[in-house]
């Protein structure tokens, strides 16, 4: 399936490996592990962006994921242990910093990427590249 990236950084950091995952509202649960993945600068769809796909990969795992903002600091973060579930666990400052990194952001980037100030909670998937998971 193809994932598609608007950040030029993205396509770097995922050819060298730093960036390890996605994270997607992914609404209608497409996403499965052992999916192929292709991955793409730009949406296939806007040619004169010019889009190309630049990486393919395999969706590893899934993880659901709700990210909440707490003013400008480090957002909470919970990895629920089944999507519309409460179980699951929060994540400590250092593993939510980790989370960002591994997805190609600055702690700023990320919180406003998420859960801007207009929309202070997000609830979606991560998608892993790698056996990593939170």
């Amino acid at each position: 399936m193809i994932l598609t990236y608007s950040l030029p950084k993205f396509k770097a950091l995922i050819l060298s490996g730093e960036k390890i995952h996605t994270i997607r509202t992914d609404a209608h649960l497409r996403w499965r592990p052992g999916m192929s993945i292709q991955h793409w600068m730009g949406n296939p769809r806007n040619v004169k962006a010019n889009p190309h796909e630049f990486a393919k990969g395999e969706c590893r795992s899934m993880q659901n994921i709700q990210i909440m903002r707490q003013g400008d600091g480090i957002p909470n973060v919970f990895i629920l242990a089944k999507r519309g579930h409460l179980s699951g666990h929060f994540l400590s400052d250092v593993q939510v910093e980790e989370l960002a990194k591994n997805d190609g952001l600055t702690m700023d980037e990320f919180r406003e990427w998420f859960v801007p100030v207009e929309a202070p909670e997000f609830f979606g998937r991560i998608v892993h590249f790698t056996d990593k998971i939170y």
